[in-house]
């Protein structure tokens, strides 16, 4: 009778202590650990200097000696990682989402070795909710002569030039630019700033009403908190107002030739245009709310079970998001807190329920792409990739996203999830076809 092989590994616990994760206890007999120890010496000998003994001709006892216990230790542990998790793995029939942790509890000499190892698994959404019976339709949409009047309005404002008006009074709705020097210090110098009259705050409005080209006033003002020169926000100074320049604006008339500034034939085109615009705007608006309640309403009705690392990954992203778009309105986190009185634990607590939110409404997605046996073909991810790529101006960039897989799957679970989402607002929307 021929005799099985020891096994050299055990399985001590499979536990489950978070969502979508799954916790071993490993151990590994004591002989096989202390092979392991001697390969690790045998690695050191290739390279630690023995003297009398020619690199790699030392007996293992003396190259023992010469290595530290931690360093060893070390050396010991990786190769059992990089052996016996792989194996703990394939026994539980175990696929990980993301890279396992790995938490040595016992490594000696003589010893079997024991270590833990947690492994998060592939989010799921169990059970996912029903949403055929789900409506948010969207009633229909129009746009009224005042709402294009109001556009066209809105684009005369942005078309507006400015002339100079150095023979007249200041008046509302004028540009001006005015100089302000503090009288309560000596050495205090004007600062120059263009304001718009009319909309600066009630004293300065009423002190610059009527003034002219190089005429000064003094005056007690008192600058709101919002003022634009943190030197003068918030205080009541004595101050010298110089108006220095006046400029009067001057805006294009609506008719046929203003429209064909704007390359349309005429005023009745670029009205009508405008409406449908405008009417695309409001239902744009009020699909992204029906995509909101919609997925809000699921979210409700289903459970995803997510590991930690995948919900911990994605606050890195939103933090590094959120940054960004700090950095890009001039602002630090530091004036963010201020501003919104709210403290950095407060902030990331908000990040990480709007990135626990994307991934929940991503996975709900996936798992309805799933349930509608929604797929993607080849020639629907080469369009996108082909479109990716010509944004594209390094050659070898574009050579090394075309050979990565992982770059086409990414590109063909996105599609899935838009269309996902289309089929689930097709849904809700009752615009299916044959509904």
């Amino acid at each position: 009778m021929q005799a099985q092989p020891i096994q050299s590994f055990q399985i001590l616990s499979r536990e489950e202590p978070a969502p979508a994760t799954v916790q071993l206890t490993v151990e590994v007999n004591a002989p096989t650990t202390q092979r392991m120890f001697e390969r690790a010496v045998r690695l050191f000998g290739k390279s630690v200097r023995v003297p009398g003994f020619r690199p790699g001709q030392a007996p293992i006892s003396a190259v023992r000696r010469l290595i530290p216990e931690e360093q060893l230790r070390r050396a010991v542990g990786e190769l059992m990682m990089e052996e016996f998790v792989p194996k703990a793995l394939q026994h539980e029939q175990l696929e990980p989402y993301r890279a396992p942790r790995v938490e040595i509890e016992r490594l000696q000499e003589g010893e079997s070795f024991r270590f833990k190892v947690t492994v998060p698994l592939r989010p799921k959404v169990e059970p996912l909710g029903e949403y055929h019976d789900l409506r948010f339709p969207i009633p229909p949409q129009e746009t009224t002569d005042e709402e294009v009047d109001q556009a066209l309005e809105s684009i005369r404002e942005q078309m507006m030039r400015l002339q100079h008006a150095p023979d007249r009074a200041a008046q509302p709705d004028d540009r001006l630019v005015i100089a302000i020097k503090s009288l309560e210090a000596e050495d205090a110098k004007p600062n120059r700033y263009m304001v718009t009259l009319g909309k600066t705050f009630g004293e300065l409005d009423n002190l610059l009403s009527g003034m002219r080209e190089g005429e000064t006033k003094e005056a007690m003002l008192t600058f709101p908190e919002t003022f634009d020169d943190p030197e003068l926000a918030g205080k009541t100074l004595h101050v010298a107002v110089e108006l220095q320049r006046v400029h009067t604006p001057v805006y294009p008339n609506i008719d046929d030739a203003f429209a064909q500034s704007l390359q349309y034939t005429d005023l009745n085109e670029m009205r009508e245009q405008l409406r449908e615009r405008i009417t695309a705007q409001k239902i744009n608006y009020l699909q992204e709310q029906a995509q909101a309640q919609a997925l809000a309403a699921l979210r409700e009705r289903s459970t995803v079970h997510m590991p930690e690392v995948v919900i911990e990954d994605q606050l890195r992203e939103e933090a590094r998001d959120f940054a960004e778009e700090l950095q890009a309105n001039g602002m630090t986190p530091e004036m963010f807190m201020q501003q919104s009185g709210m403290t950095q634990q407060q902030i990331l607590e908000q990040l990480r329920e709007r990135g626990i939110t994307r991934l929940q409404n991503t996975y709900i997605l996936m798992a309805i792409a799933d349930r509608e046996g929604i797929e993607v073909d080849e020639a629907a991810v080469d369009a996108v990739v082909r479109t990716m790529l010509e944004t594209i101006e390094d050659p070898a960039q574009r050579v090394r996203m075309l050979e990565d897989p992982e770059f086409r799957n990414r590109v063909r679970q996105e599609l899935r999830i838009e269309r996902a989402l289309q089929k689930l607002m097709a849904i809700v929307q009752n615009t299916e076809v044959g509904a």
